[in-house]
Formats: C-alpha cells, structure tokens, sequence
C-alpha cells in the first residue's frame, strides 16, 4: 500500500512572491491621476490610510491562516466559526472580488500595453470595444488560457520577474529623488492642503484599497505554504510593508515632480513623471513595468479561484463539478471556464474605477467577517493557541471591524447597492442550493484540535515493510508495556534512507543501490514518486484522481526491495514542485541519505542544488547522485584528493566491499613523477583513516585530474566521484569536473556530497 503525502512547498522566498506579486498591480499606475483629482496634492495620504487598514486587517488574516492554514483562505474560517451562511457569503463574495480585480488589472495591461502596440478597436459580445479594452480583453484570454493549459506561475522566473518589478519602481523612486531633490519631497509631503471634502478623502482611500488586496492571495493557499506559524505572518506582513512603503513613496514623487493639476489632467500619472524626468527610456521602463505589474497581478489573482471554488465545492456549497481536474492538464478547468466568462464580460462593460469600489466593498465585506470569527473563536474556545498571534488581537479585531465599516460606507450608493446586490445574491443561493447541501461543519475547536494533532511526523516511526504506513513509536508505547515499548524502540531503524523516483527504466537500480546501503547501514528506507500538480490546482485536490503510473512505480519498488532485509515505505508526494521536493520531502522523513538519478537539466551539474537552494539553504542530508549505466558494483574506482564528498564515497565504497565483495582502487592524481611518494603516503593514510586498507591504490602523476579518471574508469564498472567544491559563481564560468566525468566514461558513475555547512563566502566563491 502506498500513502499519499502533500508536500508543503511554498517558502518564505515563494511566499513574499505571491504576496508582492500580487499586491504590486495596477493600482500604483492607473489610480494616482483619478486620486490626484480627487484630493490635490496630498496624493500620497490616501495610499498611507488604506495601506493602514490594510496592514491590520493583514495582521488578523495572518494570525487566521496559522492556526488553520487551509486553502480558500478567509472562507474556510469563516464558514467553521460562523456557519455554512456566512461561509456561502464570503466564499462567493471573495470569489467576485477576484474576478473583479482581475478584471481590473487587465484593463491596466490594456492601457499600457499601448505604449509599445497600437492597438486597434475590437469587437466583442455586439459591443465595439476601445483600444485599451482590446488590449485588456487580450490580456484576460492569454492569462486564462495559461492557466487552463497549467503553465507555471511559481518558481525563480517568478521570483525574477517580481524582483524586476520591485527594481524598476525602486530605480523611478530614486531617479526621480534624484532629479528634483530632497527639498521637492519634503516639501510634497508637508504640503496638506485637501482640495476636495473629507469625504472625496475617504472615497481616495477606499479606491486605492483595491491596491493591497493582494495578502489575501497568500491567506488562500495557506495550507500549501511550509511552517505556516512561520512563514505566513512574515510573507503577508512584509510583502504588505514593503508594496506600502514603495506605494507611499511613488506618490510622494510623482506629486513633488508635477503639480496635482497636470497629474490630474492625464491618465498615466506616473508616465508623465517618467518622461520628465528620464525621457523616453524611461517612459518605456515604466511603460514595461506597469505591463509587469499587470500580468504578473492577473496571473496570480486568477489561480486563487479555483482554491475558492474547490473549497466550497468540498462542503458541498457550490457543485463539486467546478473542482474536476482537466484530464490532460491536470488543471480546474471548469473554475478557469466560470471565471474566465465573468472576467471578459467585466472587462468589456465595466469602467476602472467601479470594478476596484466593488472588489474593495466586498473585501471589506470578507475583512469585517474574519474580523467577527476571530473573535468568535477567541470567545468560544479557550484553548485557542495560535502559532502567531496578532498582538491585543480582540482590540484589533475591533479597529478593524470598524475602520472596514467606515471604508465601506465611502465606496458611494451605487457600488453598495452593487455588492448589497451579490451579498442578497449569495445569501439566496445558500437558501435554494446550499442550505441542503452543506456538508456538517466540524466545531472551529474541533478543526484546530485536528491541526495540533496533524502535525510535524515523528522523528522515527516504525514501518511495516509490506504497506509502508507509519506510525510513531511515542503514540505505540503509551498502550504498551515498558518492555514491550523498549523492544519497538530498538526495532526503529537508527537512519533514513530516501529513494526519489521518476523513471521506470533507472527504478531497480535505486532501489538496489538504497537498499544496499541500508542493509549495511541497518537503515530504513523511504522510496518517494513525487506527482507535479500544476501551480493553478490545490494539491489536496489532485489526490482524488487516478495516478496509475505512480502505484506501478512504488510497487515495483517494493518488489525489487524485498530481496534486502529492509523495512520499506513508499509514499506518493504531490507537489506543485519536481526536483526541489526531494529536499523537502528529506526534510520531512529526517533522511540521512538520499539516493536519486542524475538529471541532465540539474542546474549546476556535480551538484542536486537549484539556485536559491545553493544561496539559501544546506543540503539537509548526504546525498548520493547515480548516472545509470546499469548497477554493477563489482570493481569501484573511488579517485580522492581528501575532501569530504570523498569521504563519503569511502564509506559506500566500504559499504560494497562488506555486502557485495566488490574490488575498490583508490585513484589519487598528482603533478608530475616526483610527487609520487607524497601521493603513496597520501593514499596510505587515508585508505587508513577511511577503513580501505585493502582496496588497490594507484598514483597517476599526469597531472590532467579528469583525464587520468577517465582512462583509469575503463577498466572499472563503477565510478564514485565526490561532488565539486567549486560554489555558485565559480560554476557559472567554468565547468565542474563532476560534469565532465560524467560525460567522458562509459560506467556508471556515483557522485556523492556530504551534508555539511559552508559559509556565504564559500557558496559563492569555492
């Protein structure tokens, strides 16, 4: 029996993406000219008070999303600590605020997509479209269409892009500083005349809400993200702080730069300061950033519906049929096609402005209901211990309450009755569709319970070789007798080994050479089939689909291991990731080794590392890398020159030596023939220190390291290399030996790296 296991694989670094990704949007370049009209020159106020509100309704969705990290974000605690009613009314009303922010950063993608295309008059739906609702309905079917077909959202190219964005903004804050100088800011700043009422004030700041809305994409896939009592709060609150503070600053200049009538006067504030301070380049790099910002917001934006439309298609309050998963793209096509439909017809006749009052109106809707549930959980269970908690949260709560009402109430009549409208819409839908329907909601107390209790795997759990489940000897020995818990604790293997498989035809290989190792080693074994899910599909949504090629790989893998004395689990891990999983999933299962194929679009090759993995992180277990020629350990050349990933090899050459008799040379190259008795005393010592004193030694005086391994590897049927020592930078320009060999010999070639620390100087420079 396999086990399914979801793999939480959203990081700080992924988690800050989403965040600023998707808060960083249109709103920084379509609403300044409309805001500027509105209030004068303290165009940067109305950013400052809605990012305020923001921030504090951020602080409580964080504490919310830690201590039931569920994906569907507000939804799910809304529905569990006020009903299957209020559920129905914040899913749909969260549903319709995405489709309406989407819509509106579409329409941002027309209007700057124009300063690069001239766009022509479209035709849609029996209406004549404008250019930049041409370009915006472009811009809805290429988003939706990547999403439909499960092109990656996440990833380094997304971190890139984002990190290009924030970089082109920053560099338009400084440039602009820079032309106008210091004194221009100051003077912006003090200058606090309101040129309309307080309520044209509060009607800025309720349009410019619609600029953060974007830590609410993070509070939907909460449950996809690692260490959400960690990372959550430190994703939502800093990408929340520095899309503010980046907010806040642009409006400072761009009002500093040009005086409120001319910003008032056009439609792309922050062009107009772009060209006059930079000229046309720097019209284009803030043309090509708005169209960055757009898509990239759009993007993000429109995956988080089909979580919604999961989640309440799982209690039963909208049809199920909205989660199916596309047969070949593996993607919730049918939310996509829902979507997609209101998002173009949003696009074709609705205007900028309405479409961000009423995506702010129903968010505030959703802000004052998660307000209201976290002080119905703080009230009715007292054993309510968040993994991060807001501070004086119930005060909080009700700031937030309140100053959501007070922004509520400045969006104007006609947008209320617009969401008063989708609200008695929801309410009625409930009524006639869900109010049967509705699965039984578990008491908030009893979901939480349920999330304490889900936790982190024990550290070692005795496994059942023929089923693989796991089970933690802690919860196994309080039925048991001391005796009886003592002998179960001696039968927990002391190491991990962990087996990652792709590929049918290397499969008995891996299996054998992990099993071979944890015979000698007296070491359990996990083997692992990591099934990618597109980024648009809830990972516990794809584990209701068949995954036939998976069940055969794992049971293969059982079959090919029960020739060794082992204890064997194998799980299915389901990962909007591929070869990054493999280090999470060592994580998980406390690995020790992990044994994996060679990839030839491994980053880097001689190492399993991705980019951020080798600047961010440490290998968190030796690491064994098999290019498969066919498994045969009989003779093993281990060349060394002392390094710890040699050292390594030593251990499984030994390991070959005592379960598979097989004959070891050990190669060491030096510089010419009178280095040669240094090398001798070299390989005598070390074959010493390392347990080898009967392997074979040979001292190749060429000098040419990666040719004397190839010529001495033709006469061995295994070749164990330790991975190089060279770091990032240094692999950027020049080849990796490890790489080289790899290519140049005919025999399987094992390359092996030890789980050790290096310092930043070293990732970079060794």
């Amino acid at each position: 029996m396999t086990n399914n296991e979801l793999a939480r694989d959203v990081g700080l670094v992924g988690a800050l993406t989403v965040g600023i990704g998707a808060t960083l949007g249109a709103g920084i370049f379509v609403l300044p000219s409309i805001v500027a009209g509105q209030v004068g020159p303290i165009l940067w106020l109305p950013f400052l008070l809605a990012g305020c509100l923001a921030l504090v309704n951020a602080v409580l969705v964080a504490e919310l999303a830690t201590a039931l990290p569920r994906s569907g974000g507000s939804y799910g605690w809304v529905y569990r600590a006020l009903g299957p009613p209020f559920g129905t009314l914040t899913g749909i009303a969260n549903w319709t605020s995405t489709a309406l922010v989407t819509a509106f950063y579409c329409l941002g993608f027309g209007i700057y997509l124009g300063f690069f295309i001239p766009l022509p008059e479209g035709w849609l739906f029996g209406l004549t479209l404008s250019p930049e609702r041409t370009g915006a309905v472009l811009a809805a079917f290429v988003i939706l269409a990547s999403n439909y077909v499960g092109v990656r959202n996440g990833g380094p190219g997304a971190v890139a892009l984002v990190c290009l964005l924030v970089a082109s903004l920053v560099g338009f804050v400084v440039a602009t500083t820079a032309t106008i100088g210091v004194g221009e800011l100051i003077a912006a700043v003090t200058d606090d005349r309101l040129v309309g009422s307080i309520d044209s004030l509060a009607g800025a700041t309720a349009l410019v809400f619609v600029s953060y809305l974007g830590y609410a994409k993070l509070a939907a896939i909460a449950g996809e993200v690692q260490t959400p009592g960690w990372t959550l709060p430190r994703a939502i609150l800093g990408s929340l702080l520095a899309v503010g503070t980046l907010y806040v600053c642009i409006a400072i200049v761009l009002e500093a730069a040009v005086d409120w009538e001319t910003l008032a006067a056009t439609d792309q504030a922050i062009v107009i300061v772009a060209d006059a301070v930079s000229g046309s380049a720097g019209v284009a790099i803030v043309g090509l950033a708005g169209i960055l910002a757009t898509v990239t917001s759009a993007t993000m934006s429109i995956s988080t519906s089909a979580r919604i439309g999961h989640a309440m298609g799982s209690d039963g309050l909208v049809s199920r049929s909205l989660g199916t998963l596309h047969p070949r793209f593996g993607t919730p096509y049918r939310a996509f096609q829902l979507t997609g439909l209101v998002v173009v017809a949003l696009v074709v006749t609705a205007d900028l402005v309405t479409l961000a009052l009423l995506a702010t109106a129903l968010h505030l809707v959703v802000a004052v209901l998660s307000s209201v549930s976290l002080l119905s959980v703080r009230r009715s269970v007292p054993s309510y211990e968040p993994p991060f908690e807001a501070p004086a949260s119930a005060a909080l709560a009700v700031i937030a309450c309140l100053g959501s009402i007070a922004l509520l109430v400045a969006v104007g009549t006609t947008v209320l009755l617009l969401a008063t409208a989708v609200l008695v819409g929801s309410i009625g839908w409930f009524v006639l569709y869900g109010r049967t329907r509705a699965a039984p909601s578990d008491s908030i107390e009893t979901e939480l319970e349920r999330r304490v209790d889900a936790g982190p795997r024990a550290p070692k759990a005795d496994a059942d070789s023929s089923n693989g489940v796991e089970t933690g000897t802690e919860a196994l020995s309080s039925n048991l007798t001391k005796s009886e818990a003592e002998q179960i604790d001696e039968d927990v293997p002391d190491e991990t080994i962990l087996i990652p498989l792709s590929n049918p035809r290397t499969e008995r290989d891996l299996v054998e050479l992990g099993c071979t190792v944890a015979q000698a080693r007296d070491a359990g074994v996990v083997a692992i089939h990591i099934v990618q899910v597109p980024s648009q599909t809830p990972l516990h949504q794809a584990t209701g689909r068949e995954h036939t090629a998976s069940d055969r790989l794992l049971e293969a893998a059982r079959e090919h291991a029960e020739p060794f004395d082992v204890p064997l689990e194998t799980y299915t891990v389901f990962s909007h990731r591929s070869v990054e999983e493999v280090f999470d999933a060592a994580r998980r299962h406390e690995a020790d080794l992990v044994v994996m194929g060679w990839r030839e679009s491994t980053p880097f090759a001689g190492r399993a590392e991705t980019v951020i993995d080798e600047l961010a992180h440490e290998l968190p277990a030796d690491l064994l890398v098999l290019n498969d020629r066919g498994f045969d350990p009989s003779s093993v050349l281990l060349p060394t020159t002392g390094t710890v990933n040699d050292a390594l090899g030593a251990e499984i050459a030994r390991v070959f030596c005592d379960v598979c008799e097989s004959d070891v040379t050990l190669l060491h190259v030096v510089d010419g023939e009178r280095e040669r008795g240094g090398g001798e005393r070299f390989l005598e010592d070390w074959s010493a220190r390392h347990d080898l004193e009967d392997a074979a030694t040979v001292v190749d005086t060429s000098g040419d390291v990666e040719g004397a391994i190839s010529n001495h590897a033709a006469d061995h049927s295994l070749l164990i290399v330790g991975a190089t020592e060279r770091g990032l930078l240094s692999r950027l320009v020049k080849r990796a030996l490890a790489l080289g060999v790899v290519e140049d010999v005919e025999c399987s070639v094992l390359l092996t790296e030890r789980a050790h620390r290096r310092s930043l100087r070293e990732r970079l420079f060794r």
